[in-house]
């Protein structure tokens, strides 16, 4: 019987160490030696992630983008052309109108700016496709002709075909334009 008297003995002396423990803490705060962390409970007002709709603004100006595209391509669409001066020259003068016809419908609201950022970058391949196209007007007669194996016959061959690749990467970046108005609309709902 001793062994479990002196179980016992045992329990009973660590229920008392216990019991003066806790009432000898009774009413005192406990000192913790780790690092306290503020408190950022704040009562701001709730964020909405719903997206305003699309304001008629918004919407002209992306119609007037759509138009501006339509117009460039139509002229370029147009079949059984033949390259004479006045031709390279006219649509030199196509190209060019980006620039001018963006300034008129004027930059868009905020969340348009990435379109508009194509819309910019689409006009200066456009500037850059006026200029070559004005440069092979520039050495052709009034045909377009030139004489074979000349300098002026690689100019221009070299013009045609950056005034034409400048018109396709501006087309492109319309594209990319009218798609990322596309995407912001149905962000909007």
């Amino acid at each position: 019987m001793p062994a479990i008297t002196g179980r016992w003995a045992a329990r009973v002396a660590v229920t008392i160490v216990v019991a003066l423990l806790v009432s000898g803490c009774a009413g005192k705060t406990a000192t913790s030696t780790a690092a306290s962390t503020p408190s950022t409970t704040t009562t701001a007002a709730p964020t909405t992630t719903t997206v305003p709709p699309m304001t008629a603004n918004e919407l002209a100006w992306l119609k007037a983008v759509t138009a501006l595209h339509n117009k460039i391509d139509k002229v370029f669409r147009q079949s059984g052309v033949t390259l004479t001066r006045a031709k390279m020259t006219s649509y030199a003068n196509t190209l060019r109108g980006c620039g001018r016809e963006l300034a008129r419908i004027g930059p868009p609201s905020d969340r348009l700016q990435p379109v508009y950022a194509f819309v910019k970058q689409a006009c200066a391949e456009y500037d850059k496709g006026a200029k070559c196209l004005a440069t092979a007007a520039g050495v052709s007669d009034a045909s377009g002709g030139v004489v074979a194996s000349t300098a002026a016959a690689r100019t221009q061959e070299r013009a045609i075909n950056c005034g034409f690749e400048a018109q396709g990467n501006g087309s492109n970046l319309l594209v990319d334009a009218e798609a990322k108005a596309e995407e912001i609309k149905a962000e909007a709902g």
